[in-house]
């Protein structure tokens, strides 16, 4: 219990430090501003593919994969129901605005996840952070495909870092077990993406490009009728799951924090999006709920 409770303080003191040094770069002036497309890709890399790797390469059995699994399949559904009702929207608007509501796999839950539950958490997160690679690499072709800014060929596979992460580490895990490290790789992942998450985010929040978009309340009903679909598809998995880790992981991944990536992604490809804004701001409302929730289950 008391190496849970340091591990989720030592989690939000990461939390706390990386909201700082987001604050830090939006006082930078305009040439942190200018290079932040460069710091969004750098993370893309280090953070997600690293992660993806070790995940995919240290799944050991098929029955493994089927939770997390399911938990991805809510990001298929979430770009379906984005796209069938994005009206005047573009295709790639309407792929960000669905990622604004997808959970908050790598910053949130995989922390919390092995704080709670220890590694079984931080694998069912990690695993259905390997399989997120798939939607997301959907929505990431749709948004470069649309963006308002023109994006160079040569950063494709950038951006795509975490579906080339995946394909690698299941190659890898072909090939041969995971050494014993990558279980610590993805244990002291948490509070490293934590500090990175919530540095990048609030960097981007504050940002002029999104700060322009304003507070209107189509994008906040955009952003909660996208959320009520993801906690309905969630809830279920917690419901009738018989494992403590997927239970904890869906009850954090339906009421949790926001996504980081959204107004990130935003910058990086030129979109204004009420959704997202709104993610930013209200997204954090239900993830007392869902804490206390996850503590009385593990």
């Amino acid at each position: 219990m008391l190496s849970s409770l340091r591990t989720v303080l030592v989690t939000f003191a990461a939390y706390a430090l990386g909201a700082l040094m987001g604050v830090a770069a939006d006082r930078g002036g305009a040439r942190v501003r200018r290079h932040w497309p460069i710091y969004l890709r750098i993370q893309l890399v280090a953070t997600a593919g690293l992660l993806t790797i070790f995940s995919a390469w240290r799944l050991s059995t098929a029955s493994e994969i089927v939770a997390p699994v399911l938990i991805a399949t809510v990001g298929w559904i979430l770009l379906g129901a984005a796209e069938v009702t994005k009206r005047k929207r573009s295709g790639g608007e309407a792929a960000l605005e669905c990622w604004a509501a997808f959970p908050n796999g790598g910053f949130w839950v995989l922390p919390i996840a092995g704080a709670l539950v220890g590694p079984a958490g931080s694998m069912v997160t990690a695993l259905a952070n390997a399989v997120y690679a798939a939607p997301n690499a959907a929505c990431i072709h749709l948004m470069r495909r649309d963006a308002p800014i023109p994006q160079r060929r040569s950063t494709s596979w950038i951006d795509q870092s975490a579906l080339v992460a995946l394909g690698l580490g299941l190659v890898l895990h072909l090939v041969g077990p995971a050494p014993a490290v990558s279980r610590g790789v993805l244990d002291a992942s948490g509070p490293l993406m934590a500090f990175v998450g919530a540095a990048l985010f609030v960097g981007s929040v504050l940002h002029p490009h999104n700060l322009a978009v304003g507070k209107g309340a189509d994008g906040v009903r955009r952003w909660l009728s996208l959320s009520v679909i993801r906690i309905a598809c969630l809830v279920p998995i917690m419901a009738l799951s018989h494992s403590r880790a997927v239970q904890v992981v869906a009850v954090l991944s339906a009421l949790g924090a926001p996504a980081f990536n959204p107004p990130q992604l935003a910058v990086l490809y030129g979109y204004r999006s009420g959704a997202v804004n709104a993610a930013a701001r209200w997204g954090w409302t239900a993830l007392p709920v869902g804490l206390v929730i996850a503590l009385v289950l593990r």
